[in-house]
C-alpha cells in the first residue's frame, strides 16, 4: 500500500525533525601501548616516534577542532550518548576525557543522566585513580576488554595483561561505578579454544557476577599477525561445529546466571539497567558523530533531507594536518540512498532482540511499510513457517531467538527481498 504524500507531510515531518536534531557522538583515540595480533582497526603503537613528545596535546587540540566543526554541519541539538572507543582510550590523559565530555555539552543539550562510555584495557596503567577521575568527569559506564581469562591465550593474542589483571580492573570499575555500569568483553573461537576449556572460561567470569557480557567471535581479519600464523598453519583455531557449539553454550550459560540477549553478542541482567545505550541507538538508526582518526559518521547534513556517510582520514598525523586546514580530516564523504540506509538499518536491527522497528522504518522509508516489503515475499516464508523470523505486536520485524542463533544466514535473503522491491517500486530519493 503506497500512502499518499500528503498525510506523510502531516504525519512524519515533525518527527523527521526531531530526529535529525538528536545523535551519539563517537570519540577515537587511535594509540595502543600494545598491537593485538587479531585487531584490524585503526590503531598505532608508540605515536611519539612519528608525532612528537608532544602528541597528546596535539591530539586534544584537534579532537577539540573536529567536533566543533562537524557539529557545525549538522542540525544537531542534543547529544543521547558519547563513546571513547580506540585504539586504546583509557591510554588517554584523563583531562582529554574530561575536556572533549565539557566539549560536546556546550554544542548540544545533553540529558544530566547521558551514558558516557570509555573503554578500559586492563594493561592501562594506574587504572584506579584514572577511574576514580572518570566518574568525577562524568563517564557513567566502562567496557573491560578482557578478552580472555586464559594467560596463555592472551599471550598468543598479543594482550599485556594477565587474567588476574583483568579481572581486578573488573573489580575496580565495579566498585566506583555500580555493577549496572560495567560491561566485559570476552572473545570465543581462539586459538587453542575447545568446547570445555570456554566452559570453564565462562563459568570464571559469571562467578564474579557481570551484569553485561559482551561475546565476540574471534574472525581472522587479512593484514593481522593471527591471520598468517593461522594461514601458514602456526597455530589452528575451533572449526565451525564447534564454534556453533561454543556460542550456544554461552546463551545456556548466560541465561542461568540471569544473563538476557538483547543483541546476538551483548547481554544484560534481567531487571537491570546494564544495556548499552549508545549502541542500541546506534543499531536502530539515530545519527552517530564519529571524531578522530578513521571514526565514521552517519549524519543528515544542515539542508539537506537525506544522511550522509563520512570516514575521517586514517593515519593520526594526515588526520592532525588536514583538522588544522580545514577543521576537520573527512577523507570520504557521500550522501546515502534510501535502499542503502534501510540496508544498513536492517543489518543492525535484526541482529537485536526488538528488531526493525516501525517507527524507525517510516521515518527513513514513508512509502512503503514493512509489511509491504517483506509481509509477503515469497523467499521469506520458509524463514516465517519456521520460526526464524516473526513480526511483533507493534508491527515490528523481528528475528526469533532460533533466528538470532544464525541471522546472518538470513540476512542475505532479507537483503535480496528488499533490494528486488526497491527495483519494481523505485523509493524516492
Amino acid at each position: 500500500m503506497k500512502v499518499s504524500s500528503t498525510y506523510l507531510a502531516q504525519c512524519d515531518h515533525s518527527l523527521l525533525e526531531i530526529f535529525k536534531s538528536e545523535a551519539t557522538v563517537y570519540f577515537h583515540w587511535p594509540f595502543c601501548k600494545n598491537i593485538c595480533t587479531f585487531c584490524n582497526f585503526n590503531k598505532y603503537k608508540k605515536p611519539e616516534n612519528k608525532l612528537g613528545q608532544d602528541f597528546e596535546k596535539k591530539m586534544e587540540t584537534s579532537l577539540i577542532r573536529e567536533t566543533q566543526t562537524i557539529f557545525g554541519l549538522t542540525r544537531v541539538k542534543k547529544i543521547k550518548s558519547i563513546y571513547f572507543g580506540g585504539g586504546t582510550p583509557s591510554l588517554a590523559p584523563s583531562t582529554t576525557i574530561s575536556r572533549l565530555i565539557q566539549c560536546v555539552k556546550q554544542f548540544a543539550n545533553t540529558d544530566e543522566k547521558m551514558e558516557i562510555t570509555i573503554e578500559c584495557n586492563p594493561s592501562s596503567l594506574n587504572m584506579t585513580r584514572k577511574l576514580e577521575e572518570y566518574f568525577k568527569f562524568g563517564v557513567n559506564r566502562v567496557s573491560v576488554g578482557l578478552q580472555s581469562l586464559d594467560d596463555k591465550k592472551l599471550k598468543i593474542l598479543g594482550r599485556d595483561h594477565s587474567s588476574n589483571d583483568g579481572l581486578m580492573m573488573f573489580k575496580q570499575a565495579t566498585e566506583i561505578f555500580g555493577t549496572d555500569a560495567v560491561s566485559v568483553d570476552l572473545l570465543f573461537r581462539k586459538p587453542g579454544d575447545t568446547i570445555q576449556s570456554w566452559e570453564n572460561e565462562l563459568i570464571q567470569i559469571l562467578e564474579h557476577k557481570p551484569h553485561h557480557v559482551s561475546l565476540y567471535e574471534l574472525t581472522p581479519e587479512k593484514g593481522t599477525r593471527l591471520f598468517r600464523e593461522l594461514k601458514s598453519g602456526e597455530l589452528t583455531i575451533p572449526n565451525e561445529n564447534d564454534t556453533a557449539s561454543m556460542y550456544l553454550l554461552a546463551l545456556k550459560l548466560l541465561k542461568e546466571y540471569s544473563l538476557e540477549r538483547y543483541e546476538i553478542s551483548n547481554f544484560a541482567k534481567a531487571g537491570s539497567r546494564a544495556q548499552s545505550l549508545h549502541n542500541m541507538s546506534y543499531w536502530h538508526g539515530t545519527q552517530y558523530i564519529g571524531i578522530g582518526p578513521g571514526a565514521h559518521s552517519r549524519i543528515f547534513p544542515l539542508k539537506a533531507n537525506l544522511r550522509e556517510s563520512r570516514i575521517q582520514t586514517l593515519d593520526p598525523q594526515s588526520w592532525q594536518d588536514l583538522v588544522e586546514r580545514n577543521g576537520h580530516a573527512t577523507r570520504l564523504c557521500k550522501q546515502q540512498s534510501r535502499l542503502e540506509i534501510l540496508s544498513e538499518l536492517l543489518i543492525t536491527s535484526l541482529r537485536t532482540i526488538k528488531g526493525t522497528q516501525p517507527n524507525r522504518w517510516n521515518l527513513f522509508q514513508p512509502q512503503y511499510s514493512m509489511n509491504d516489503v517483506f509481509g509477503a515475499a515469497e523467499p521469506l516464508k520458509f524463514f516465517y513457517l519456521d520460526g526464524y523470523l516473526k513480526w511483533g505486536m507493534n508491527g515490528s520485524f523481528q528475528a526469533t531467538d532460533k533466528g538470532l542463533n544464525v541471522i546472518d544466514g538470513i540476512l542475505p535473503t532479507v537483503l535480496n527481498v528488499l533490494s528486488e522491491y526497491h527495483t519494481r517500486h523505485k523509493f524516492t530519493p
